[in-house]
């Protein structure tokens, strides 16, 4: 199913598993994923942004679980051995693709697996896609699919942040619809 998402939902997903490994959570949900869309380009963070969200700022509201957090690159600790981190970066962007260093896969770990409530939001796109005539899953449909659960962690946290998801909804509805 995964061939059926354009690219930067297809990172946005990618990014949700990361974001739940960052929170210490044992599954990737909704909330994680909202996070992956916000870190993408595309119209569900334009419609997010729109809303007054930062990355950031969302991040800062989504419950953390016992899991460690992911090991990350210290760059002055690699200074201090004589290897720069940005042409480490750029080396490996370049022979494995933008980002290839932070999808490294670490030996022994599992994959994180994916929560009920983003497995509907998965099943929801894909709906919003075909009623809306497109062959191709964009971020917006994942975002509508979202706030059309009745109750997930990631309508919480708008909630939260004071968004209007009804306005939230509209909006990304247009912005999908522009772009068909």
């Amino acid at each position: 199913m995964l061939e059926r998402f354009e690219p930067a939902a297809r990172q946005a997903l990618l990014d949700a598993r990361d974001e739940a490994l960052r929170a210490g959570q044992e599954k990737v949900r909704c909330e994680h994923m909202l996070l992956g869309l916000l870190a993408e380009p595309g119209t569900a963070a334009e419609a997010l942004m729109a809303a007054g969200l930062t990355l950031a700022g969302l991040r800062a509201r989504v419950p953390r679980g016992n899991r460690p957090a992911p090991v990350t690159l210290d760059a002055d600790a690699l200074a201090s051995l004589g290897i720069d981190l940005d042409a480490v970066r750029r080396a490996a962007d370049a022979a494995f693709g933008p980002g290839a260093l932070d999808r490294v896969r670490v030996p022994g770990r599992k994959p994180t697996p994916v929560a009920e409530d983003a497995k509907q939001t998965l099943a929801g796109a894909l709906r919003q896609a075909q009623q809306q005539g497109q062959r191709e899953i964009k971020s917006g449909h994942m975002l509508v699919a979202i706030i059309d659960q009745p109750r997930n962690g990631a309508l919480a946290l708008l909630s939260e942040a004071g968004v209007d998801i009804a306005a939230l909804r509209a909006d990304v509805l247009r912005r999908t619809a522009a772009t068909a």
